[in-house]
């Protein structure tokens, strides 16, 4: 029985060989989209979950902002203090170093680790110590990198050089952090070799928050009491009077859940992954309706084989156990190609996504749950025609009543409304999601990041910064440069326990963000001065300036020369400049200092000379580099360019979308071609007739499109409100925000009328344009 189910559905497949195809082809694709789009949720999710720990590693944060940075005595007193914690550990920030071994050099990303770092996570050693990093002049590797350095030689033993000054010996190496890792890195050094290269370090004081501390607590231990014992340790241990309280973010978190406000998660890139989730499942059954649209019009052209099998005795269950049967078989088809479909295109969704997924190593789950999709899929795709078709009455349909059966025109139209409500949907949501990005990227931020080029101030360049800069300006590179602590679009480092003239009380605890800067900041970013002026010479080593905000905090109506203390510093204030964005551009601007502090330098900014060419200007820049500077490699950043990478996520999310949705209107578009091909051989004798009676090719046209162009109609109706329920609660993440506006509604309208009416319209025209006497021969 089986085997003959299977020879009558291939048999009626290759019989209607159009509508196997738009079948096929049309599952086959919604399930590519959705495979890929799971597969990348799933390596979304699997973030962090490869340590043999993850389920007790914590980051500390600071619980009013989820900021990262803590000072340097906190992790030893968790430990010694809060009963429940097996271990702690310190790093620093990970960035590109210079690592050179014999004539081999180049810039990897690392920093520098408590040992214990090693025994919180999984980052095995794979050849030499291990139990690394206690020593001062030891570096730990990772595999790529040993294999960078010293090619197919034992690493372990040979010395390499850490920015060209740390004579450093290769302790051991462990595997390259997997790429669902939220850690990265190259290379470790321990933080007895970070205590001996920076004073500020070693002092190890409760002032400075410019570590990360990790968290590893024992199996099975309470989290409530640690996080309780944990909140006020800055007040308990540092015997500080700010407000700053201290919370655990869990590793299982740190991707998806990295949104902190006021010690809550309140959402993060999770929000993102559910987009792609719902789109993912709203593809799926796009392909699905698709899929019953056309069996249930191909009811007429199979009635009288279920007239005479219901004739010679066979029972509606075994009826319906044969449509299901079809169904899956078409699914699996659909599932094999699409298999192949994402096998081929992978590679270009990995570079379109930043992602690494491979076929080969997708997730158990991803496969132990594939056949139960595909039965999922099968049973909704084949559930109404199965039930549809098995309940036809013999009598009725071998005397060819089958096209009059009560429902099936209207249950088609019902499926058209539901398809294309979802492309709809869709389509509003991309158009809001992209002015909301071109909003944001395109919202002025205050000062202007073309001809802005970073230069990282390493090696020579470190102590030779003033020389440096005036070598370069001599040169014609550049007509400006200054000094900052690190990128002006980073949303920089953050102060507390500032005073000023008039100050209520707790002001003090107010976080400030700062900028660390020298001469000339103002002018080189060109960023208005609205009261006083720029920094000029070390004179103003005792200066500070600050943002509209900062003055609004303090409510300081003549600010300048006032005396603001910083950091046991009494400062003057200097300058008032002009609010502008460190961060993104939908997060409000908040207080700003900028302090004349040539100590803490990290970079150097140069205004590039417009009057010369890009390349002429870089060119001479990376001479004068080379001179000063000649055991490094040339590297720079463009602000622009800076700016703009603080939207990847976003961008990714918009192209995406677009993208996904284009593909989600095609399919939609593929059921009502079959809809339209079967509805015009099906009324194929009515057009005849029409047109021997006078009717010309306009009035059928109009005739036959205005069944697909009602259901069109309805799904806009109803998908408008529902997309604009969603999106405007997407946009209240964004403080500023754009406003969801009646011309979006009508643009995806329009769009979704074009899209249907240009479908339907070619399969129209080719029946109108039929010669009547060919259709009415049979009569």
């Amino acid at each position: 029985m089986i085997r003959n189910y299977i020879r009558i559905a291939l048999r009626n497949l290759w019989r209607n060989k159009l509508f196997s195809a738009i079948n096929i082809g049309g599952l086959a694709i919604g399930m590519t989209i959705s495979f890929m789009l799971i597969l990348y949720v799933l390596f979304q999710f699997s973030f962090d979950k490869f340590h043999a720990n993850t389920n007790n590693i914590y980051e500390v944060l600071t619980a009013e902002a989820g900021v990262w940075t803590t000072p340097a005595p906190l992790a030893a007193a968790i430990e010694k203090t809060i009963p429940g914690v097996k271990s702690t550990a310190r790093a620093s920030y990970f960035f590109d170093h210079l690592l050179q071994a014999g004539e081999t050099s180049v810039k990897l990303k690392g920093g520098f680790i408590d040992p214990p770092y090693l025994d919180i996570f999984s980052f095995p050693v794979i050849k030499g110590n291990a139990k690394p990093l206690h020593e001062k002049n030891e570096i730990v590797l990772t595999a790529s990198t040993a294999r960078k350095l010293f090619r197919q030689a034992n690493p372990i033993g040979q010395i390499v050089k850490l920015d060209a000054h740390d004579p450093l010996v290769v302790s051991a190496v462990v595997n390259d952090p997997p790429d669902n890792s939220s850690i990265q890195f190259d290379f470790l050094c321990g933080w007895l070799l970070y205590e001996a290269k920076e004073q500020w370090v070693k002092d190890n004081t409760w002032g400075n928050f410019g570590f990360r501390t990790y968290v590893l607590l024992n199996p099975n231990t309470s989290l409530a009491p640690v996080q309780s014992k944990l909140k006020h340790m800055l007040q308990t241990e540092a015997k500080s009077n700010m407000t700053t309280t201290l919370m655990l973010h869990a590793a299982k978190d740190w991707k998806l859940y990295g949104a902190i406000r006021d010690g809550k998660i309140i959402g993060g890139e999770i929000e993102t992954v559910r987009l792609f989730l719902i789109l993912a499942l709203s593809i799926l059954l796009i392909a699905c309706v698709n899929f019953m649209n056309l069996s249930t019009a191909q009811a007429a052209r199979r009635a009288r084989e279920v007239g005479v099998r219901k004739a010679i005795g066979a029972n509606r269950r075994s009826l319906i156990l044969q449509f299901f049967g079809e169904s899956l078989i078409l699914v699996v088809l659909s599932a094999i190609l699409a298999l192949l479909l994402l096998w081929t295109l992978l590679p270009a969704f990995n570079t379109f996504a930043n992602s690494s997924l491979k076929l080969a190593t997708a997730p158990e789950i991803f496969w132990l749950s594939l056949p139960c999709l595909l039965l999922v899929t099968g049973l909704l795709a084949g559930s109404y025609p199965a039930l549809y078709l098995s309940s036809f009455r013999p009598i009725r349909v071998l005397k060819g009543g089958a096209n009059k059966i009560k429902g099936n025109f209207l249950s088609r139209q019902v499926l058209v409304v539901f398809q294309f409500g979802l492309a709809v949907a869709l389509i509003i949501t991309t158009i809001i999601i992209y002015q909301q990005l071109y909003y944001i990227q395109h919202k002025p931020i205050g000062y202007d990041t073309k001809g802005l080029v970073d230069i990282q101030l390493e090696g020579q360049l470190y102590d030779n910064y003033e020389v440096f800069r005036n070598a370069v300006i001599g040169s014609g590179a550049a007509v400006e440069g200054t000094i900052i602590n690190d990128q002006i679009t980073n949303s920089g480092s953050t102060s507390w326990g500032l005073k000023w003239p008039g100050m209520e009380d707790g002001g003090d605890q107010k976080a400030f963000g700062v900028i660390a800067t020298a001469a000339n900041f103002a002018a080189t970013f060109s960023i208005p001065v609205l009261q006083g002026r720029d920094f000029l010479s070390k004179n103003d080593s005792m200066g500070i300036m600050l943002n509209e905000t900062a003055v609004k905090e303090m409510h300081l109506k003549e600010p300048l020369g006032q005396i603001i203390s910083y950091n046991g510093q009494q400062r003057i204030i200097t300058g008032i400049l002009k609010n502008f964005v460190s961060d993104k551009s939908y997060k409000p601007i908040g207080p700003m200092i900028f302090t004349y502090n040539a100590e803490w330098r990290g970079l150097m900014t140069f205004k590039l000379n417009p009057s010369l060419s890009l390349q002429a200007s870089m060119e001479k820049l990376e001479k004068v580099y080379h001179e000063m500077n000649p055991d490094y490699p040339f590297s720079y950043s463009f602000v622009d360019e800076s700016y703009q990478k603080k939207y990847d996520n976003e961008k990714f999310l918009g192209r995406a979308i677009n993208i996904f949705a284009s593909l989600a209107v095609m399919i939609s578009c593929l059921g009502l071609l079959g809809l339209s091909v079967f509805a015009a051989e099906q009324r194929k004798k009515e057009i005849g007739i029409r047109k021997v009676m006078g009717a010309g090719v306009q009035q059928v046209m109009l005739l036959l499109s205005k069944e697909f162009l009602k259901p069109v109609l309805i799904a806009i109706l109803i998908a408008s409100p529902i997309a604009a329920y969603i999106m405007n609660n997407w946009l209240q993440h964004y403080t500023y925000r754009i406003h969801i506006e009646w011309w979006m509604f009508g643009i995806a309208g329009l769009l979704a009328v074009l899209i249907a009416l240009v479908t339907v319209s070619v399969q129209s025209f080719r029946a109108a344009s039929l010669d009547p006497v060919k259709a009415l021969r049979t009569e």
